[in-house]
C-alpha cells in the first residue's frame, strides 16, 4: 500500500504562545501608562510606552518571520495545505502582519506625539 505523504509541519503552540505574548507586552504597557499619565497629568509615561509598543511589534513579526521560515526549510510549505488546522493557522498567519504593522504605526505615533494628550489646555 502507498504510504500517505506526512502532513505539513505546523507551528507549535509555543510559537503561538510567544508571538501573543509579545502583543501582550505591546498593548498592556501602553494601557498602563495611559492611565499613569490621566492620574498625574504628565504624558511622557504614555509617550514613552510608544516605543515599547514598536519593539514588541517587531519582535513579533520577526519571529513570525523567523517561523515561517523554519517551517518552509523542508520545501513544504504549510500554508498552501487544505487540512482545517492549516486553514485556521493561514487566517491567523495573514492577519498577524496587519495588527503589527497597525501596532507599529500607532506606537511610532504615541513615541512622537502622546505627551501632547496631555499638555493643559488654558
Amino acid at each position: 500500500m502507498p504510504r500517505e505523504p506526512a502532513p505539513p509541519p505546523l507551528p507549535s503552540r509555543e510559537a503561538t504562545l510567544i508571538e501573543a505574548l509579545l502583543m501582550l507586552l505591546a498593548v498592556v504597557p501602553v494601557m498602563v501608562s495611559a492611565y499613569a499619565s490621566l492620574v498625574t497629568g504628565d504624558g511622557h509615561w504614555f509617550q514613552r510606552s510608544g516605543a515599547l509598543m514598536v519593539l514588541f511589534s517587531i519582535g513579533v513579526e520577526y519571529h513570525r518571520k523567523h517561523l515561517r521560515d523554519c517551517l518552509e526549510s523542508d520545501g513544504r510549505h504549510w500554508l498552501v495545505s487544505s487540512s482545517t488546522p492549516a486553514r485556521l493557522v493561514r487566517r491567523f498567519w495573514r492577519a498577524i502582519p496587519f495588527v503589527c504593522y497597525l501596532a507599529i504605526v500607532v506606537g511610532t505615533l504615541i513615541w512622537s506625539y502622546g505627551d501632547l494628550l496631555f499638555v493643559a489646555i488654558d
